[in-house]
Order: C-alpha cells, then structure tokens, then sequence
C-alpha cells in the first residue's frame, strides 16, 4: 500500500454514492445507471452472489480496516453493513422446504428466488466477522443473531459439496420443493470458488468450534 489517502478517497466515492441512494431495506440492487442527472438503479435485482457479494463484504472490511472507531469516517459503513443485515434477515433470508436448509436467495425484482450462488457463501464468515467485531459487543442480540445465520449458511455451503457426487460444489445451487441441492446443468461446473472454505475458517477461528 502507499500509504496515500488521496486513492482512499477516490475509492470510497463510491460508498459514498451508495450511502445516499439509501434504499429502503437496506439492500443494494445489482446495477447502477449514471446515464441519468443523479445515479439511480438500474433494476430492482438483489444478490448476495454474483456482482453484489462484494459490496457487502467491503462495507463490514473498510470500517474494521479503518479500526473500528465508533466515531471514525468510516464507522458510517458499518452502519450501512448493520442495516443491509436486517435487510437480508427479513428479506432474503429462506428455509428449503424439505431438508430444512437455511440460505439467501435472489431477489429477481418480484420474489425471492429459491436459488443460493456459490459465491453468497462469503456470507456466513461475513456475519460472523461482523458478529465478533459488533460495537454493541458479541453477545449483543444482533450479533447473536447475525452469528447464529452465519453458521446456518455455513453448514448449508458445506452440504453444498457434500451431496455431490464430486464432492465439490456447483456455482449456484436450488432449493424446490422436495428437492435440495438442486444442480442445472449448464452451472455444473467448479472453478476453485474460495468462499465456503473462507467462512469456515473465520467461523473457526470465531469460534473455536471444529
């Protein structure tokens, strides 16, 4: 790193812009148009898989990046992370009908979509980084109940490769009716995704629970 606040600042614009598009549950839809006189949504899609994991994940990492002061610059990103949270308690937050998997679905504009991408499993350690790192402390009742979401998305990422045949995951998983785990094919494939191996190390390291 340079060690240059002038690249921080250009970066976090971007934060900045969010913070004042301020939806309402506070989640994010996926794209964002600038074609307009101020920045507006571009859909009304949520995801805490492809193109919106990331987002998510930075707005917890800048602030505890920053030292976690409660009243620091960065400590309004935390803020936003907070309420995203509830966000995808109330919103995206599902259980599978039969096997009783909790998982985060896609919000496609209309409903939820029962269907869990590979790469929204950065959530589960995300939660509990978030949970261990809570300015009202880990035994709060928001970090418990972040803490305890987190470990549901991690066991249902384990099983994600566990009932596979190959033993390792597909991109996205879904979840119908008397059907868990289900695989289309043409998201069969696995390439080396990083974020259930992630969030079972933090969630360890967390909790010291092998």
């Amino acid at each position: 790193a340079t060690g240059k606040r002038e690249y921080q600042k250009k970066v976090m614009k971007v934060f900045d812009l969010m913070e004042k598009m301020n939806p309402p549950d506070g989640l994010y839809p996926i794209y964002v148009t600038t074609d307009t006189p101020s920045p507006e949504f571009g859909s009304k899609k949520i995801s805490m898989g492809a193109m919106g994991d990331s987002f998510y994940e930075y707005m917890l990492k800048v602030w505890i990046q920053g030292g976690r002061k409660a009243k620091s610059w960065e400590s309004k990103y935390r803020r936003m992370y907070d309420r995203a949270m509830d966000g995808v308690h109330a919103k995206l937050k599902k259980v599978s009908n039969k096997g009783g998997y909790t998982f985060v679905g896609e919000f496609n504009g209309v409903q939820v979509a029962d269907k869990m991408d590979h790469l929204s499993c950065f959530l589960g350690g995300n939660l509990a980084l978030g949970a261990y790192t809570h300015p009202d402390g880990m035994d709060s009742p928001n970090a418990q109940r972040d803490l305890k979401l987190g470990k549901a998305l991690a066991y249902t990422c384990y099983q994600m490769y566990a009932h596979m045949n190959s033993g390792v995951a597909p991109e996205y998983v879904t979840f119908h009716g008397d059907r868990d785990f289900g695989v289309a094919g043409g998201n069969s494939y696995y390439i080396l995704r990083p974020e259930t191996a992630e969030t079972l190390y933090i969630l360890y390291t967390i909790t010291g629970d092998p």
